[in-house]
């Protein structure tokens, strides 16, 4: 009888078990992807060059995500974070080429000069919604339908104080907003552009949180 008993115990944990993997087979995660656009105006506000590169979101920037949701983590990043706020919106633009992006960067390669300070983004198409859109937020299957939320933070600089001889071609985005301060959030490069004194430097960077 004893033995009966255990067979029947371990039967129906094993049935359980394969019944949980089973209702959870599909795929799931967080991916956090990101875009640059890089727009150059002239002082009459036409378009001189236009560059787009995806974005490269370092290790720091992933701690300070991790940071602001569990206690505790080992992090060498800054916490709680530096600046105003300590919101990630502080852009800065450097020349150092079309260096390597590596998930160690903690800065820009090479800063411009020191006139052409950081830059607060103003965030805007903070949107949450699903994808498809079509999908319906009340299937209690799930289905293909994914939480996703979209933020852009964009900044400019003037050519009357960030002019430059040489190309400018990379840009990160920090939470502080003075030049070798703070956590490295983000890092691109892109190909280089020459930002005269009349024109303007327009960075869109986009982030995109999806459950995958």
């Amino acid at each position: 009888m004893m033995i009966a008993i255990v067979a029947i115990s371990a039967g129906t944990t094993y049935a359980f078990t394969q019944g949980i993997i089973d209702s959870n087979s599909r795929p799931s995660g967080a991916l956090l992807t990101a875009n640059v656009k890089i727009t150059q105006y002239d002082g009459e506000g036409n378009i001189k060059a236009y560059r787009q590169t995806d974005n490269h979101i370092v290790f720091n920037g992933m701690e300070m995500i991790m940071g602001q949701v569990f206690d505790d983590i080992n992090s060498s990043a800054q916490y709680p974070l530096a600046g105003s706020g300590g919101q990630v919106k502080y852009m800065e633009l450097g020349l150092a080429g079309e260096w390597p992006l590596l998930s160690n960067d903690t800065n820009i390669r090479e800063q411009l000069q020191w006139s052409c300070t950081r830059q607060d983004a103003a965030i805007t198409n903070v949107s949450s919604h699903r994808a498809p859109s079509s999908c319906l937020i009340t299937d209690p299957t799930g289905g293909t339908c994914r939480a996703r939320m979209n933020v852009t933070a964009m900044a400019s600089f003037s050519g009357m104080v960030c002019a430059n001889a040489t190309d400018i071609d990379e840009a990160g985005i920090f939470n502080d907003p003075t030049s070798g301060m703070g956590t490295m959030f983000a890092r691109n490069t892109f190909g280089g552009v020459v930002l005269n004194v009349p024109d303007t430097l327009a960075l869109d960077w986009e982030f995109t949180f999806t459950d995958s």
